[in-house]
């Protein structure tokens, strides 16, 4: 019998053949599927000694039994385990002899399915065939569907009673229900399972849930499921012509930020997503920094609820300000469930001593990180309701934080002590210029939040009343904003990256080691520490996020600086490397660094893919192709878009969803196309703002300056 779901294109296929011991747990992390509230990772239904089966719920934290260790994601009963029997013998891969074994991934439909067949000693060919999927429509139901055939011979599975079964996962902030009813028509099994989580306003027990998914049947769930798939690519494919590769990572990374994201405004999106156990399901600024941009453009109301849980844990980021003797909110470097700081204290080195783990108490970025995409998503949306119920109290708190962070010394100036900026290989650095620059843009950006809450009707006032913003504060901000050092030199053009950087030795990554290393295995901590080998891009990291802080000529000049000196030692890396250089001009090394980007998971090349997929680096490669090859960047006044294409590039093409309009963007050599199907204001290049209507307009380039866009009819 054949599957009961269509197969799909190639170009939207992750196809995976044979069986490699050493590297079945990372391809499981690639052939994960999900929906945001569950993920599955993509093992093996009759399992193996090799494989690291594992389903996640989004929020749902146990405490870590490992000394110093904190929450990590509940374990989930393995849902998806079978045990093909023929002729009363269980049938495994080590049974007899693979012929074939087939996996595949839809991604544009968010289903896996897999092909096996096994001959057995006796001369018996046995088929499995599989597909699962967690629904994107009903995002609390899974469904796993199997068949088995055996040349005639008596076959069937170890699946279980047909009866519903129950079960309460223990979870720090309630329990999560899960239920599960295996169907087994003759030949096959189809099997539900449904979750619930309390605290998350999901009604509805597992049992209506599973109840009303046994209903409706596998077909009708699926056809819901993929409807629910397609609406979701059709505001976040991105198109490449001329390269078949990126085009493949670029459709599996926005597969897996679809996977991962969720609205509900309980939970957030783990450092590896739900695909896999990496960091304990723990929350960094990979969310905010690297994700959260796909959502803006994508999909808002995801963005807004992500956005929702950093607000919901205000008060846990203030009480972190507050024990270390600072007003206003400082949110934790690592985050789970209640907010507060869940960074392990310490780890074990090679010869078993503790080695003190500082970025829970020194990388204090993450305040201007959060208030940075706060802000980004109001401008991206005009969320006016938004800014009111989260996001101005969000650039309120930080900013009050960051007034108070910031000290005077002896020359006059501000200074903000004792950090760890982007680049973790260098701790307790003074007026590291990333946080430093950050917190400026944070405090100028909070005070104009307050002036335009002052300006408006009768809502933004309560705001502020409710802020207890007080007369002034807006203007202390700005003048501690001015005051602070941010390590620019004007003769060179570049920032040094903390104070004393420059004095360090002096080394080039590339003379160490191949980018991408583990800088301090290579050189040793203590000598690395002396030295301006960095982990990941850090200064570059500003030029990436606040474009209009650091100018062409700025931004080139630190490229050129940094680069060299860059060990890519960080997943997060490649991929802004590759944003800045095509910003730059550096075309070639743009695109190589999108490939080193693309490979960090599909080539494993950090080594531990296996963990689960890297949500940041999945992020930071749509940023490098929309951001960086589209030159598509948001500001208040409009929508920009400066293209500009690697020469292998014959198009890129993608939407995005701006102030309510889709803009649908499509570069192909010297041509640009904007198909909008409402009006929005769009600045092209260099040019400045227009408000272009509906329909489709068209500018050329030519000189290396884009021309005015000009509606054009539509065919």
């Amino acid at each position: 019998m054949p599957l009961p779901f269509p197969e799909c294109e190639p170009a939207w296929t992750l196809v995976v053949d044979g069986f490699d011991v050493l590297r079945e747990r990372e391809v499981e992390s690639w052939l994960s599927v999900g929906n945001g509230v569950i993920g599955t990772r993509g093992s093996l239904e009759d399992d193996d000694d090799a494989s690291n089966p594992g389903t996640y719920v989004a929020g749902a934290y146990v405490q870590g039994s490992d000394e110093g260790s904190g929450p990590e994601l509940a374990p989930v009963p393995d849902w998806i385990r079978l045990v093909p029997l023929v002729s009363d013998t269980a049938v495994t891969l080590l049974t007899g002899t693979v012929v074939e074994l087939h996996r595949a991934l839809d991604l544009r439909h968010g289903v896996l399915t897999r092909t096996w067949c096994q001959s057995l000693d006796s001369g018996l060919q046995v088929w499995f065939r599989s597909a699962r999927f967690a629904s994107m429509a009903d995002p609390q139901i899974l469904v796993l569907w199997a068949e088995l055939e055996a040349d005639g011979a008596e076959a069937h599975f170890v699946a279980g009673g047909e009866e519903p079964v129950l079960r309460e996962i223990p979870a720090r902030i309630g329990a999560v229900e899960l239920a599960t009813v295996t169907r087994c028509p003759p030949g096959q099994v189809v099997r539900l399972g449904a979750v619930r989580r309390p605290w998350a306003g999901e009604e509805r027990s597992a049992a209506k849930v599973l109840a009303d998914a046994d209903r409706q049947g596998v077909t009708r769930l699926f056809e819901r499921h993929r409807a629910a798939w397609e609406r979701r690519w059709g505001n976040a494919d991105v198109v490449v012509e001329g390269d078949p590769e990126a085009q493949r990572a670029l459709r599996f990374a926005v597969y897996h930020l679809i996977s991962a994201g969720e609205a509900s405004g309980t939970s957030s999106i783990g450092a590896r997503g739900l695909t896999g156990p990496g960091y304990h399901g723990h929350v960094f600024w990979d969310t905010e920094v690297f994700a959260l941009p796909f959502f803006f453009a994508a999909h808002p109301p995801t963005a807004r609820g992500l956005l929702a849980y950093r607000h919901r844990l205000l008060p846990a980021a203030r009480a972190k300000a507050a024990a270390m003797g600072y007003r206003g909110a400082l949110y934790p470097w690592e985050s789970a469930d209640t907010g507060e700081e869940v960074t392990p204290p310490f780890a074990y080195g090679p010869s078993g001593e503790r080695i003190p783990i500082l970025t829970g108490s020194q990388e204090h970025h993450i305040a201007a990180d959060v208030a940075w995409a706060t802000w980004s998503y109001w401008a991206w949306t005009g969320d006016e309701d938004f800014l009111l119920t989260c996001g101005a109290e969000i650039l309120v708190e930080t900013a009050r934080f960051w007034a108070s962070r910031a000290r005077r010394r002896r020359d006059g100036r501000l200074h903000i002590g004792k950090v760890i900026g982007p680049d973790e290989y260098h701790e307790s650095v003074d007026d590291n210029a990333f946080t430093n620059l950050l917190a400026r843009w944070n405090l100028e950006r909070a005070a104009e939040i307050v002036e335009h809450l002052s300006d408006s009707r009768g809502d933004g006032r309560e705001v502020l009343s409710r802020l207890a913003c007080q007369s002034g504060e807006a203007e202390r901000w700005r003048r501690v904003a001015a005051g602070l050092v941010d390590g620019f030199d004007p003769a060179s053009g570049l920032y040094e990256q903390f104070a004393g950087y420059f004095a360090l030795e002096d080394l080039a990554a590339a003379e160490l080691a191949e980018p991408p290393f583990a800088a301090d295995v290579v050189l040793g901590s203590r000598r690395l520490r002396r030295s301006q080998i960095i982990k990941q891009a850090d200064v570059l990291m500003a030029a990436h996020m606040l474009p209009e802080a650091l100018p062409p000529e700025v931004a080139t000049a630190n490229y050129r600086y940094y680069e060299p000196r860059t060990s890519h030692g960080s997943s997060l890396s490649p991929a802004i490397h590759a944003a800045v250089a095509a910003r730059v001009g550096a075309a070639d090394d743009a695109l190589s660094y999108f490939h080193m980007a693309a490979g960090i998971d599909l080539g494993d090349e950090m080594g531990n893919a296996a963990q689960g997929v890297h949500m940041a680096a999945l992020g930071g490669l749509w940023q490098a192709a929309v951001a960086g090859f589209g030159g598509a960047r948001v500001g208040l006044d409009a929508l920009r878009v400066d293209p500009r294409l690697p020469p292998s590039w014959r198009r890129l093409a993608f939407p995005v969803t701006f102030r309510g309009a889709r803009v649908e963007v499509d570069v192909a050599g010297n041509t640009l196309t904007l198909s909008l199907d409402a009006p929005a204001r769009v600045a092209v290049g260099s040019r400045p703002p227009v408000r272009l209507r509906a329909g489709r307009h068209v500018a050329r380039r030519r000189l290396g300056e884009w021309s005015a866009p000009k509606e054009v009819a539509l065919r």
